[in-house]
């Protein structure tokens, strides 16, 4: 059976751990009160046995009445102004005698007290010199003689003592639980605060609002990197959707010529006899059902990718020769088009996939053929940072519109100039999803005059790529 505790939520949890921090506090000072206690009633205790033996010995090597004139000249007096007794005033410190021949007649000490049995006595009924009534420890001793001497101690100063450790303890008891509640007022509502943030913005998203965002204060606190990453899944989560809608629409559009050419060639086919005829039919009914198949080649190729199964492959690799491998094929058709590739690169070496790197720059010049327009080259340049190798691939083709920046690596997006042009709209899809899966990044970097990606990889061994060589 599941049990329902006052605990589980903020309030109740904030609250229980403020009063397990009080209940511990208690057992705290009450173990100190009681330690403090019984090492006072030690020191007293130690102090009456010195005595008593003090006057003890004395007695074995004197006669009764100069014991008698040693308790007289002992009474009142006490030992110095340190110790347990050393905030009490004079008349309330004093150790108190009481001596008595063996009849029992008082002969010396001040003590005014009822004469108690032999032995150790913790509460003894006393009458101090001010007339105050209280109480001593008190031990006793029968002497050779029948005479019997005792020694006392006011436990008025182990009494005040004790109030004051209690009155100090209740006093901070009292701070730490208004310390303790406080805080746990103030961060239980820090707590329910940044949930209820989180709670609004999943409940915005399940209406049907995918722009909304946890808020961040930019604290860095443990809550605010919470909130970024969900920021940053719920931007992924939000561009996987709008690239699903973008791929729905986009494929029933690209599907639906090669899919009509079919039909109507088929039909065709029914009606026509001449051999040769059905041929020429069936070729370009070949050709069109390639097309599709290569479509959805393409789109196989980006979720692959895009699922990040990848990155067991992934291995050291030097980025640098990876491009001048790619920019080598690729020289020969762009200087039959009278194009330049240019190359500024320095070493690097990343964490990744060196096929799925060479896919991506692959795609990267076959853009820049296809959509940069006529005699447009390629210059590439690379550097690096702490951890990054950014590489910037540019043209100086007829470029895109400034909001199309982000639309150009969705799957299946073809801007208008490039509709004609055989593709499917893929390519740049690729490279993002390439450089995802080698957590780094693809984004245009500059347009209008030509075309500027900037693609970041993780050098290898950086902080970055840490988390990835297990998976």
């Amino acid at each position: 059976m599941k049990l329902s505790l006052p605990f589980r939520s903020v309030r109740g949890l904030s609250m229980t751990v403020a009063a397990i921090s009080s209940l511990v506090v208690v057992l705290i000072g009450a173990a100190t009160v009681y330690t403090s206690h019984e090492e006072i009633e030690a020191q007293i205790d130690h102090r009456l046995e010195l005595e008593m033996e003090a006057l003890v010995d004395f007695r074995r090597t004197h006669s009764l009445d100069e014991l008698a004139t040693l308790v007289r000249a002992r009474d009142g007096v006490t030992a110095g102004n340190t110790g347990y007794l050393a905030d009490v005033d004079g008349a309330q410190r004093i150790m108190g005698y009481a001596l008595t021949d063996k009849s029992g007649h008082r002969i010396a000490g001040s003590l005014v007290a009822h004469m108690p049995v032999d032995g150790w006595m913790e509460f003894l009924p006393i009458r101090r010199p001010d007339g105050s009534r209280g109480f001593a420890q008190a031990l006793t001793h029968s002497l050779p003689d029948g005479s019997r001497l005792v020694v006392a101690g006011d436990r008025l100063a182990l009494d005040k003592t004790d109030d004051r450790i209690i009155t100090i303890f209740l006093i901070g008891l009292a701070a730490i639980l208004l310390t303790s509640v406080v805080a746990a007022i103030a961060l239980g509502r820090l707590v329910e605060r940044r949930l209820s943030a989180i709670s609004s913005t999943a409940q915005g998203i399940i209406d049907g609002d995918w722009s909304r965002r946890v808020p961040l204060d930019r604290s860095g606190s443990e809550f605010d990197r919470l909130s970024q990453i969900l920021n940053d899944m719920l931007d992924r989560v939000e561009a996987l959707m709008r690239n699903l809608r973008q791929v729905s629409s986009d494929i029933a559009h690209d599907m639906r010529t090669p899919l009509t050419r079919v039909r109507q060639q088929m039909d065709e086919l029914l009606r026509r006899e001449d051999r040769a005829d059905t041929a020429d039919a069936l070729r370009r009914m070949i050709a069109d059902t390639e097309i599709l198949l290569d479509l959805f080649a393409g789109l196989l190729g980006v979720t692959e990718i895009e699922g990040f199964g990848a990155r067991k492959r992934f291995r050291p690799v030097r980025l640098d020769e990876v491009i001048e491998d790619i920019a080598d094929t690729y020289r020969p058709a762009f200087h039959d088009d009278d194009r330049y590739v240019e190359l500024r690169l320095c070493p690097a070496t990343v964490h990744g996939d060196a096929q799925l790197l060479m896919r991506a720059f692959v795609n990267l010049f076959e853009n820049v053929l296809t959509h940069a327009g006529p005699r447009a080259g390629i210059f590439i340049d690379m550097d690096l940072t702490a951890d990054m190798a950014i590489v910037r691939i540019s043209d100086d083709g007829i470029g895109i519109p400034p909001e199309k920046s982000e639309a150009i690596f969705e799957r299946l997006s073809r801007l208008e100039p490039s509709r004609g042009v055989p593709g499917h709209g893929l390519g740049l899809a690729i490279v993002r999803a390439v450089a995802l899966a080698h957590r780094g990044s693809a984004d245009v970097d500059r347009v209008g005059r030509g075309l500027t990606i900037r693609l970041a990889i993780p050098l290898a061994h950086s902080p970055l790529d840490e988390g990835d060589k297990d998976r």
